[in-house]
This record gives structure tokens, C-alpha cells and sequence, in this order.
């Protein structure tokens, strides 16, 4: 069985597979539903401190919400701008699995990697986050399938080949 998929390593691509990441990852969840609680208490803080004429207290504890707020955009931006410095930047991919493994073919690189190397695998509604370690994931797109089939062949060959896998809702 073989499932093959195409696709331009992106800058959008690579935000794309940050998302996923980090949907998955456990402790993002709560730390949203805080982030949300801590903005709104120093938001009543340096309103607090507003109202008093601490017009220094309010500047120092509005800066912890607006932080709050603008986190992931800096992020994304630091993200971008790094990447557009990398040999693999809009580097189109074919990335292909098999009962061997997965092989993936750039324009000036080849890596195969046997299903031993994976250590999870995450299925979204729109594609698939392979894992090779805590850290290291590949984002597997639907909309770079080469055919019809390939999702499910690939979806398929994920869950017999690597023993964490899990279908993620959201």
C-alpha cells in the first residue's frame, strides 16, 4: 500500500503545522482559558490604577494583556521571517508512505524514515501531524494528496504502522 502526497513547504504550510501542534499539544487548552482570565485581571487592574492617578502602575499592568494579545502574531512574524531564511523554504515536497515507511523528496534533499522513527501520529479533519519525537512533526495536508484514495491509504497505514495515533475533533 502507498499513499503519496505534493506539496510546497510554505510559509503558510509551516504556520499551518505550528496550529496543529499546538491544538494537540495538552497544556495549550488551559493555559488559553488563563490567558483569557489574566488579561481580563490586569485589564481591571490598570483600570483600577487609572482611576487612581497611577498612570505608571497602569502603563507597566496594561502591558501584560496587550502581551497576552499579541503573542502569537510576534510569533508567527519571528516564525516567517526565520524561515524565509531556510534551504527548505518553498521547497516543493513529495512526500510518500508505505508499508516500508515514509519517504520524502525535496529539490536538493531525500530522507527516507522507517515507521520505528514515528512516535505518534495526530489525525485532524484536514490532514495528518506525524511525530518523530516530542518535537519534531510533519504536517500531512488532505489538499496535498495526490489522489483520492491517498488519504485514506495514508490514514490507513498510520494507524497500523504507528501505535499512538488518535483522531483529534476539533
Amino acid at each position: 500500500m502507498k499513499s503519496d502526497f505534493n506539496f510546497c513547504f510554505s510559509e503558510e504550510h509551516l504556520i499551518t503545522s505550528f496550529l496543529r501542534y499546538r491544538q494537540q499539544v495538552w497544556w495549550r487548552r488551559p493555559f488559553l482559558g488563563l490567558k483569557w482570565l489574566l488579561g481580563l485581571i490586569f485589564g481591571a487592574v490598570m483600570l483600577f490604577a487609572v482611576s487612581k492617578g497611577y498612570g505608571t502602575l497602569a502603563g507597566i499592568v496594561g502591558c501584560i494583556p496587550a502581551m497576552l494579545l499579541v503573542g502569537w502574531p510576534i510569533d508567527k512574524w519571528f516564525t516567517r521571517k526565520r524561515f524565509r531564511k531556510s534551504p527548505f523554504h518553498n521547497d516543493d515536497i513529495a512526500f510518500s508512505l508505505s508499508d516500508n515507511g515514509v519517504r520524502i523528496v525535496g529539490r536538493n534533499s531525500e530522507v527516507k524514515v522507517g515507521w520505528v522513527n514515528f512516535t505518534k501520529a495526530r489525525r485532524f479533519k484536514d490532514g495528518l501531524l506525524l511525530f518523530q519525537g516530542p518535537n519534531v512533526f510533519s504536517w500531512l495536508p488532505d489538499t496535498a494528496a495526490v489522489d483520492s484514495g491517498a488519504v485514506t491509504r495514508a490514514r490507513e497505514l498510520v494507524r497500523t504502522s504507528i501505535k499512538d495515533y488518535r483522531e483529534i475533533e476539533h
